[in-house]
């Protein structure tokens, strides 16, 4: 984790940016960004992403420039072919970093990480199943309620089987509620709670309107092992035509 001094005053450094997704070739080295790769279905080739502007904040110096490199992206299934989930992640080199307060951009590769579906009919499909899953679950706990305010047999017999059969039937319904609601959190993960979270980009591609900014770090005993700290967040504001409808690229303000 990032250390605790920082952003420990609650100091925001939040700046406007635009991107552009490119079908270009990104320089050899990006090949080492492991976490961009991709897999057999979606490919492991890494592309371009090219800065369009050069984003300011305003800290107590004045507005601050913030000079931003090119970087490359990669895409990635989640979750199974079922959901049409990918993780997208991106990285822009940001050479002279940013600092406002005790918020500090650092002067290095800076990882943005977010989740996008291939068609809208994904998304439809998890609302319908999250509307079924959500009504059996209240069901069966309708079901469990209504046996506990059972009222029992008076004679002592009739009372240690009711209790018994109770019992069973209390301990049914409780696995069936535990599968259900695993069920309902493999969903939840899988896609977005509502359509105010998500953006719709190009091609039918839904994306998440929120993802995490990352840096990277190497640890382990010779220093081999990647690990990411997550050291803040971005939106996606809007996606920006092309003025050439043929071209592949695809342009972004978040």
């Amino acid at each position: 984790a990032m250390p605790p001094e920082w952003a420990a005053s609650g100091a925001k450094l939040g700046f406007a940016l635009e991107v552009e997704f490119t079908a270009e070739f990104p320089p050899y080295e990006t090949s080492k960004e492991h976490m961009l790769k991709g897999d057999a279905l979606m490919g492991s080739t890494l592309l371009s992403v090219e800065p369009l502007n050069e984003p300011t904040f305003v800290s107590s110096n004045g507005t601050q420039k913030i000079t931003v490199g090119s970087g490359a992206y990669g895409c990635r299934m989640q979750q199974g072919l079922e959901s049409e989930q990918c993780a997208l992640r991106f990285f822009l080199d940001f050479p002279d970093g940013a600092k406002r307060n005790d918020v500090e951009l650092p002067s290095e590769r800076v990882y943005f990480l977010t989740s996008c579906w291939l068609s809208p009919e994904a998304l439809e499909r998890a609302t319908k199943r999250r509307e079924e899953l959500g009504r059996e679950i209240d069901l069966t706990n309708a079901r469990a309620n209504k046996i506990r305010s059972q009222q029992l047999e008076k004679n002592i017999l009739g009372n240690a089987i009711q209790r018994a059969f109770n019992l069973r039937h209390l301990i049914v319904l409780a696995d069936r509620r535990d599968k259900l609601q695993c069920q309902l959190d493999e969903v939840e993960q899988a896609y977005p709670a509502d359509s105010t979270g998500v953006i719709h980009g190009p091609n039918d591609v839904t994306y998440a309107k929120e993802g995490v900014i990352a840096v990277k770090r190497m640890k382990g005993a010779i220093g081999t092992k990647e690990q990411y700290w997550y050291v803040g967040s971005f939106t996606i504001n809007q996606f920006l035509e092309d003025e050439k409808n043929d071209s592949p690229r695809q342009k972004y303000r978040g």
